[in-house]
């Protein structure tokens, strides 16, 4: 009796010690698979310390539109939301602003602020629009926009008069750089670089020319291009990286190029920093959702808009 009291004990302090060992090595493991499935994130344009307007993102449980859209315009606004706002990174809409009231219907949002909206200086005015309109077209359901003040249609930027389209999309551009020579056959491009404070992110850039080559080379040849205008720009495609030929649809493109594409890629995978900043330009630039990438007309790797 007294060996099977003494047995059950030692088995008992056994299991307990066992159990102990594991949660001691694997609570971090735990936590973080659990974070991860909590941590939904929406992306959203903000200023960043270099007065660029920024993709970023900030966090987002709700799998609902509309409240999606109320999230993105709570964190533009100053003062809102700066605990959530990732370090580096500004809201625009002037402090104070409300969003009264909005409507989402075929793909138009009509957004309606109080007139604290038009309380912008002018340096900033331009980077506000760019901000709300590439924010709340993050969400695939919004195409265009419309802003209104207190009922009225928002024609005109409130300082330098500026007329503003009648459906504000991403043609409108952001961080534009114009180099023309003349107004007429004028082309946009939008290129996203990489940037970086604690982490990388990207900095998208409009370049409004008069050059009449193919908008996808110029796209690549942008972003390998080892002389960039500013040094807060970066780009991880190697120069040395040759496009040799592309298909395209209304919603797919593949894209063909030389092996030197292959340095490029981690764990049989494209590097993100180079299939995102790919990917993010051609989808801005054309409006194209489905990026294939291949080297020696075979397919390597692939991006898709999110739904």
């Amino acid at each position: 009796m007294l060996k099977r009291f003494t047995f059950k004990k030692i088995a008992i302090t056994t299991l307990l010690l066992l159990l102990a060992v594991i949660l001691y090595n694997y609570p971090e493991e735990i936590n973080t698979v659990q974070e991860n499935t909590n941590n939904n994130t929406i992306d959203i344009y903000l200023v960043d310390d270099n007065n660029y307007v920024a993709m970023t993102k900030i966090n987002n449980d709700s799998n609902n539109t509309n409240e999606t859209i109320e999230s993105i315009i709570n964190a533009l606004i100053i003062g809102n939301d700066t605990k959530s706002l990732p370090k580096g990174f500004n809201a625009i809409i002037p402090e104070n602003t409300k969003l009264i009231d909005f409507e989402l219907k075929d793909n138009l949002l009509k957004i309606n602020f109080t007139k604290d909206i038009l309380n912008i200086s002018e340096e900033n005015e331009n980077k506000m629009i760019e901000a709300i309109i590439y924010s709340l077209t993050s969400i695939k359901e919004v195409k265009n926009i419309m802003i209104f003040v207190e009922g009225e249609h928002l024609t005109r930027l409130p300082h330098s008069n500026k007329p503003l389209d009648l459906y504000l999309s991403r043609n409108y551009g952001i961080n534009k750089v114009v180099d023309i020579n003349s107004f007429h056959d004028t082309s946009m491009v939008t290129i996203y670089y990489l940037s970086k404070n604690e982490s990388y992110y990207y900095i998208p850039v409009s370049y409004i020319t008069n050059d009449t080559n193919d908008k996808v080379e110029i796209i690549i040849n942008n972003l390998k291009s080892n002389k960039l205008n500013n040094s807060n720009l970066l780009s991880h495609l190697n120069y040395q990286v040759e496009l040799m030929n592309y298909e395209a649809t209304e919603q797919e493109i593949s894209l063909d190029f030389n092996d030197i594409l292959l340095n490029s890629i981690y764990e049989g995978k494209l590097k993100e920093e180079v299939k995102y900043a790919v990917f993010y330009s051609i989808y801005d630039t054309l409006g194209i959702e489905n990026v294939i990438f291949m080297v020696n007309s075979n397919k390597i790797d692939e991006f898709r808009l999110e739904n």
